[in-house]
């Protein structure tokens, strides 16, 4: 069989001062298309902070998985203590593991090895390093393309619509909205991601300049992919694979030919480290038992959903349902009030009878990326067509592996917005191709450069600055405390107009309501976001103290008397124990278990006092004394039967005649006002006290 050999056009520029103009458009080209991207991707994720320890949860749950992975694997095992993992534990054989691969836990070994200054602080610069993967994987990869596909000494022209395209491949993918959230979950996304751009890129180089260099590092991505994300790494794993036996048997090249088993084995190796590494787990080739999984055993609809599906929530079955959250066109939702671009206002609705495990309100790729889908159909159309392009012809194994890495969440029983970053890898080679092709267009047709960059460079303005708005909202309304009040806040600033007609007012806790209602408890007692969150539907976004302020009103005789009860699953309540030396417990009961509070002597003046304070980040009610201090917390939001996540609320519970029997009288008062709530109703016209 004779080779095919490709021609084109030379890019070598002929003359040393040639040479050194197209040197200044690609270093001009990346570092704007760089700064641009990287401040929407490091806003989002410092949440317009400098605080480069953040987590996603105050308190650093689910922030801590690979740095607990990393300790295990310095003591020499792979099992993990199961209160660090607690429902995303995987009991099996006696021992609990994570299903996240280990790459990041590799990757904290240097710090965790020689300090414990900085545990459980090091997911935000996980996630800032794999940005920087990102950033030079996307960068080589439309410099390469724009070489090979362009076929022309490089232009200003092109170096325009490259840096365009580096600005929207680094800050205008849903890895900009995973920045938002710095734990496990979005940290494996954005290192899977990187990894898997990477990958592509020496796949691509493969096929266009082949050598022992690009297939090593071939083999290095497709590694560190499947050690951070199964069905990322298998895609990248399977598409070197196919494209050494493609080349084994229809060479591109004669080097092609002498370098094919090395391609595969780029692919076999990483691949039977994966497979080792899950059945030393999990028993299991690919996927994980979620029969074995803590949440499994506490959650009635995970175990439905299993019953339903034969014991897995991965089949065809849900095709229909995972095109239609991630692909339809209006998965995508615009408003009159800050930030204007959101996320749809429902959970992911299923078809054709498919009984889904969760699903949360998860925006579509051709919705928040349709510029990037535009340019990987335009790459597809040339790449596939009967009279191809011989260039990009080359590039259909590469393609076809990015679009393998959405196979996990096809297929998958379960929806959410982070997922829609399986869809990243097709978006970035994709909108590297198309970019290529658009400058090759353009390079002979200048009066359609104006257009054809403005156009581009709206799609990824727009990219950019939808993924910072959902990423805005997310961080705020998960973490709550102080970046949900400064979101609402900005709300209220920026569109208090459109913004007043979400306010209302409530007795109690707010029920029902829709997507981004804002609820206002009594008289700015409490202020709450409805999150659209089917599982978590209404948020406190803030809170006013209480405070109970008892006086010695008579001899004092010893006792207990409840004096508040706190809403919850649990029964939970704040008790005194009063005693005739002067001396006053506070205890708080959480069913059987009690919390005894140091014994203080009550003042001079018999006055004395109990406080409740919402820890709004921590989502814990802080309960002290003065004198005395703090002695007790409990949940402010707590899980119901069906594992909805609920505000709590403090009731009173006291009885002037039982505290009279014990000689003691009580005011209850609340603390300081809350700013935000007063002014939000003051514009909405609703009455309050003001104080």
């Amino acid at each position: 069989m004779t080779s095919t050999v490709l021609t084109r056009p030379s890019t070598t520029p002929s003359h040393p001062a040639e040479a050194d103009h197209s040197s200044r458009i690609r270093l001009v080209a990346s570092i704007s298309g760089l700064l641009v991207g990287g401040m929407g991707y490091f806003l989002t994720l410092l949440n317009w902070s400098t605080d480069i320890g953040r987590t996603a949860l105050g308190g650093g749950y689910f922030s801590n998985f690979f740095d607990d992975q990393a300790r295990a694997i310095l003591d020499g095992h792979l099992d993990m203590d199961p209160q660090t993992l607690a429902i995303e534990g995987f009991v099996h054989d006696g021992l609990t593991y994570t299903y996240f691969p280990p790459f990041p836990a590799l990757l904290r070994l240097p710090v965790l090895m020689t300090t414990h200054e900085f545990d459980y602080q090091l997911t935000l610069v996980s996630m800032a390093i794999a940005w920087i993967v990102l950033a030079v994987m996307t960068t080589k990869l439309v410099w390469l393309l724009m070489d090979h596909v362009v076929g022309r000494p490089l232009t200003a022209r092109s170096g325009i619509l490259a840096a365009v395209f580096i600005a929207g491949g680094t800050g205008g993918t849903f890895l900009t909205y995973d920045a938002s959230l710095p734990w496990v979950y979005h940290e494996v996304y954005t290192w899977a991601v990187a990894a898997a751009v990477g990958g592509l890129y020496w796949m691509v180089r493969t096929c266009l300049a082949p050598s022992t260099h690009t297939v090593f590092w071939l083999a290095v991505f497709a590694l560190v992919t499947v050690g951070c994300r199964t069905t990322e790494g298998w895609a990248i794993c399977l598409g070197a694979i196919g494209l050494g036996l493609l080349v084994r048997f229809r060479p591109f090249s004669a080097e092609h030919r002498a370098l094919w088993w090395r391609i595969v084995l780029a692919g076999v190796g990483p691949l039977c480290a994966s497979i080792a590494l899950n059945l030393y787990k999990f028993d299991a080739i690919y996927m994980f038992p979620l029969k074995d999984q803590v949440w499994t055993q506490v959650n009635e609809q995970r175990q439905a959903a299993l019953a339903a599906n034969g014991g897995t929530l991965s089949g065809p079955q849900f095709f229909t349902t995972s095109f239609m959250a991630y692909l339809r066109p209006d998965g995508i939702r615009f408003t009159d009030y800050f930030p204007w671009i959101t996320l749809p206002a429902r959970p992911a609705k299923p078809y054709n009878g498919a009984f889904v495990d969760q699903a949360y309100r998860t925006g579509s790729v051709t919705g928040f990326m349709w510029i990037f889908m535009l340019l990987l159909l335009l790459a597809v159309v040339v790449a596939f067509w009967p009279r191809r392009d011989p260039v990009v012809a080359r590039l259909r194994v590469p393609l076809v592996a990015s679009v393998l890495c959405t196979g996990g969440v096809m297929t998958y029983g379960y929806y959410s917005t982070r997922y829609s970053s399986d869809f990243v890898p097709a978006m970035v080679l994709g909108g590297a191709i198309g970019t290529a092709l658009l400058a090759r267009f353009v390079t002979t047709r200048r009066r359609w450069f104006a257009p054809v960059t403005g156009f581009l460079a709206f799609g990824m303005v727009f990219a950019i600055l939808a993924q910072m708005a959902i990423g805005l909202f997310m961080a705020a309304s998960l973490h709550r405390g102080e970046p949900l009040q400064r979101y609402v806040s900005l709300q209220a600033d920026l569109t208090p107009g459109a913004q007043d007609r979400l306010i209302s007012q409530v007795d109690g806790l707010p029920e029902g309501g829709s997507t981004d209602d804002l609820a206002i408890r009594g008289d700015c007692e409490a202020l709450y976001l409805h999150t659209g969150d089917q599982y978590e539907p209404w948020v406190p976004v803030e809170e006013r103290d209480r405070v109970w302020r008892f006086e010695v009103t008579g001899d004092l005789v010893p006792g207990k008397v409840k004096i508040m009860d706190i809403t919850g699953t649990r029964r939970q309540s704040v008790w005194l124990d009063v005693r005739e030396d002067r001396l006053v417990r506070p205890l708080l009961y959480k069913d059987d278990e009690l919390v005894r509070g140091d014994a203080f002597e009550i003042p001079t003046d018999g006055k004395f006092a109990i406080g409740v304070r919402n820890l709004l980040d921590l989502g814990y009610y802080e309960i002290q004394t003065t004198p005395g201090g703090p002695f007790g917390y409990t949940e402010s939001v707590y899980f119901n039967d069906d594992w909805d996540s609920l505000p709590a609320l403090t009731e009173d519970a006291w009885s002037e005649s039982e505290l009279a029997a014990h000689g003691l009288s009580v005011t209850p008062e609340l603390g300081l006002p809350i700013p935000l709530c007063e002014r939000l109703a003051a514009r909405a016209g609703l009455a309050t006290d003001g104080g």
